[in-house]
């Protein structure tokens, strides 16, 4: 017979199997966008080194503190160099709207993560927010494409 811990740790895993589940399920189907994922990021399960084939185009997986969608299957399970930061023509990144959760500024990706108006970023110790579609550029290379929100109120760490 299995112990308490035993039992709270299965029922914790199959629990977080079905979030991650109806969570992919949302972003397939288009009900889920950059904010959403963002937001449930808790629920994405992280990126490993794998078969994506049988996955379906959309699935949200999590990467060094951000969160990718699957843009091409493919087979990653000897490929170690494949991860969603590297191989940017197999994911896309997500984007948020919410300034909360804004996180530093990262280049697109090609022609997938160019930052959409009302989109959220970190850079320079300031949120801002991007004022215009298909943005390829930086606050910092271009700011008047970017609304600054002011500054990035983090706590720090206890040591």
């Amino acid at each position: 017979m299995a112990d308490i811990h035993t039992l709270a740790l299965d029922a914790m895993k199959t629990k977080g199997a079905a979030d991650a589940a109806a969570l992919a399920a949302k972003a397939v189907a288009g009900e889920a966008d950059g904010t959403y994922l963002v937001a449930h990021a808790a629920e994405v399960p992280t990126w490993r080194q794998r078969d994506y084939t049988g996955v379906p185009v959309g699935t949200p997986y999590k990467w060094q503190g951000r969160v990718y969608k699957l843009w091409q299957t493919h087979d990653a399970s000897a490929q170690p160099d494949w991860s969603p930061d590297k191989a940017v023509s197999l994911w896309d990144i997500c984007h948020t709207k919410d300034p909360a959760l804004a996180t530093d500024y990262q280049p697109p990706q090609g022609t997938r993560g160019l930052w959409q108006e009302g989109e959220c970023c970190v850079q320079l110790g300031h949120i801002w927010r991007c004022l215009t579609a298909d943005n390829a550029y930086s606050p910092s290379e271009l700011p008047e494409r970017w609304e600054d929100l002011g500054t990035v109120e983090r706590e720090e760490a206890a040591e």
